[in-house]
């Protein structure tokens, strides 16, 4: 009985031996997972497999200023959104306000492009009267960006204030969109290298989730 009980030690002794040794790559690895579970975590909640796209409405050309520094940041693709109706000169800003008051959609040219191999959505549009442009509002509506990480670039001239940010937010949040980063660019008396700065030291603050699965 002695001699079986010593035996069966032995085996048990061997056994767990041979559990330590398959098991110590797997420890290894959760021990580096663990030191490096900050990035991981990014990387796993990353857009992953694919690329931004940056999208935009400019009036003046402002803003297509601020949406080409950014697809030339993220090294992606850039879409602008074109509208039939006429906007220049005083009566273009007068049907601009008009919109905006009759909370009006925008008679756009049609948007085809394919958004499935494209993700986060950054869109740059001019902000009137407290209120995303209504060619990009129609956008939006038409097109559909619930299961899109999406980024706004906000061009003004003159402020925009907390209550009128919130309200845009909640816009947003009705048609299942929940932005991922705003970012403000003050056009007024600014030079493009000047909205261009500004716009990259916010990147700089805050910057916008691209895939980086590709990068690893």
């Amino acid at each position: 009985m002695r001699r079986t009980a010593v035996k069966n030690q032995h085996w048990s002794k061997l056994v767990l031996c041979l559990v330590v040794l398959c098991l110590s790559p797997l420890l290894t690895a959760y021990a580096v997972w663990g030191e490096s579970d900050a990035v991981l975590q990014q990387v796993l909640t990353a857009p992953q497999g694919q690329k931004p796209l940056v999208v935009f409405y400019s009036r003046t050309g402002k803003t297509k200023i601020v949406a080409n520094a950014l697809a030339k940041r993220f090294a992606c693709d850039i879409e602008e959104i074109q509208s039939t109706e006429d906007r220049t000169g005083i009566l273009g800003a007068f049907t601009c306000v008009l919109d905006q008051l009759l909370d009006r959609d925008d008679n756009v040219l049609p948007y085809n492009k394919d958004l499935s191999n494209y993700n986060p959505i950054i869109i740059a549009t001019p902000i009137w009267l407290g209120k995303l442009s209504s060619p990009i509002r129609t956008f939006i509506k038409q097109t559909g960006l619930k299961d899109k990480e999406v980024y706004l670039a906000l061009t003004f001239n003159g402020r925009l204030t907390e209550e009128k940010e919130k309200l845009i937010i909640e816009s947003l949040a009705a048609q299942g969109i929940t932005p991922q980063g705003i970012y403000k660019i003050i056009t007024k008396e600014k030079t493009e290298e000047d909205m261009v700065k500004d716009l990259n030291r916010q990147l700089e603050e805050k910057p916008v989730r691209t895939a980086m699965i590709e990068s690893m």
